[in-house]
């Protein structure tokens, strides 16, 4: 049977109850339950699988998750959409910046492969 705790009997140090005190809102750097953005993400990857691209039906291996609000905190069903990165960066507005700068920096003969 799973024992959930200390053993009955056991006393537990002055010490011991000291340092359970500084856990979470107690602990000297306690800066609040506000999550970084990554941790967003990374939530969002565990929740969500990804088995193919929702705007495209790419079943490329990177996709991405696409927070609609852009809030990376907010990680309802509603806000995340599964994208290639193409399509990821299309939405984002981040693949026609790349075009520019390929057909910019690259022979004619490569950046016509862009259109």
């Amino acid at each position: 049977m799973f024992n959930a705790g200390a053993p009955k009997g056991y006393k537990q140090t002055e010490e011991h109850i000291e340092k359970r005190k500084r856990f979470g809102s107690g602990h000297h750097n306690w800066k609040g339950d506000d999550i970084v953005e990554k941790a967003g993400r990374t939530r969002a990857e565990r929740k969500y699988a990804a088995i193919e691209c929702e705007k495209c039906g790419d079943k490329n291996k990177r996709l991405d998750r696409h927070h609609v609000d852009g809030n990376t905190k907010n990680n309802e069903k509603t806000n995340v959409i599964v994208l290639c990165r193409k399509c990821h960066m299309i939405i984002d507005g981040r693949y026609k910046k790349l075009v520019e700068t390929a057909k910019r920096n690259q022979p004619k003969a490569v950046a016509a492969r862009w259109n």
